[in-house]
């Protein structure tokens, strides 16, 4: 005669998350769609890294990437704030949506502690500095003497007012004691087709936005923010090289989900990224766009996010600046 075997409803639950967890993430997103979410345009950097990914984790069911632009990607933010906890929207945004948007801008339709639950950074890049190529200059120290003989002319684009990127070109152009107007774009594969067609002088943005432009000679790449050149541009110094210190630094790309998304689900979302980023042909897709693949957890985005919004918050107001 076989003992009786008594089981509670609580370990039922229990044994069900183990075995889902222990399934893998293809039965969690079987026959599921995820909506990928990027607040910038086609053909950008941020864009350019979704669709890498997207490709890399269909094992999570059909990945569609979703542009809506505007706002420094503050948009696509505010959708996944109204999407529902079920992990079948993600979005990925670099470090500005996270971290410097609740300083900068006076009004939002999302609060990142609150909404927001990380699953993993991603991809990293540096930002550049480059001008159209009838600008008579062919570094940053012949710039800045342009700028100063032609102050009407100087007119910046800027593919995402209140990024990391904005911040550094002006923390340069104070640096250099020159005036820039920047001027705001919706994304960078815009902004850049103006500076290849001559509507604008210059502009500072995502190194994967410049970087064919500039080797096929359609605009002329001045100097990079990471600390050390970059292997896809070796012949473009640094700003630190150039004598500017101050702008230096590279913008982290995260996913995320809605805040209230199983922890089963968030890990499985994670396990994906990381894998992804540990294949080489993502490696070498995003390499050859400028961008480095990196992974994380959950736990050490979150931790990320709060180091960097109390540093850009700091500084967002010592500039002063302030976005409606």
């Amino acid at each position: 005669m076989h003992p009786q075997i008594s089981i509670t409803r609580r370990q039922l639950l229990a044994g069900c998350t183990v075995l889902a967890a222990q399934m893998g993430s293809d039965a969690l997103w079987a026959q599921e769609v995820v909506k990928v979410l990027v607040g910038f345009p086609a053909g950008g950097a941020i864009d350019a890294t979704a669709r890498v990914y997207s490709n890399a984790t269909s094992s999570l069911g059909t990945m569609i990437v979703e542009n809506r632009a505007g706002a420094a990607g503050n948009i696509a933010a505010g959708t996944l704030a109204q999407s529902r906890p079920d992990g079948n929207t993600l979005m990925l945004a670099p470090v500005n949506v996270y971290c410097i948007s609740q300083a900068l801008y006076r009004s939002l339709a999302f609060n990142t502690a609150r909404d927001f639950a990380p699953v993993g950074i991603v991809a990293k890049f540096p930002w550049a500095l480059a001008v159209h190529p009838s600008i008579p200059v062919q570094n940053v120290a012949e710039l800045v003497a342009w700028i100063k003989a032609n102050p009407e002319k100087a007119m910046c684009g800027m593919a995402a007012i209140g990024s990391e990127g904005h911040l550094m070109a002006y923390a340069f152009s104070k640096a250099a004691d020159v005036n820039l107007t920047f001027a705001p774009y919706r994304g960078g594969a815009p902004m850049t087709q103006d500076l290849m067609g001559g509507q604008i002088p210059m502009a500072f943005d995502a190194i994967p936005n410049l970087a064919q432009p500039h080797k096929a000679g359609k605009v002329k790449m001045l100097a990079i923010t990471s600390a050390t050149r970059s292997e896809l541009l070796p012949e473009v110094p640094t700003f630190s090289e150039a004598g500017y210190p101050v702008a230096t630094g590279e913008t982290w790309i995260g996913a995320s989900v809605r805040s209230g998304t199983s922890a089963v689900r968030i890990h499985a979302l994670s396990a994906a990224f990381e894998s992804a980023a540990r294949a080489s042909e993502v490696r070498n897709k995003l390499a050859g766009l400028g961008l480095t693949a990196t992974s994380s957890t959950p736990a050490e985005m979150a931790k990320v996010i709060v180091a960097d919004t109390q540093r850009y918050s700091a500084l967002v107001k010592a500039i002063g600046l302030q976005l409606d």
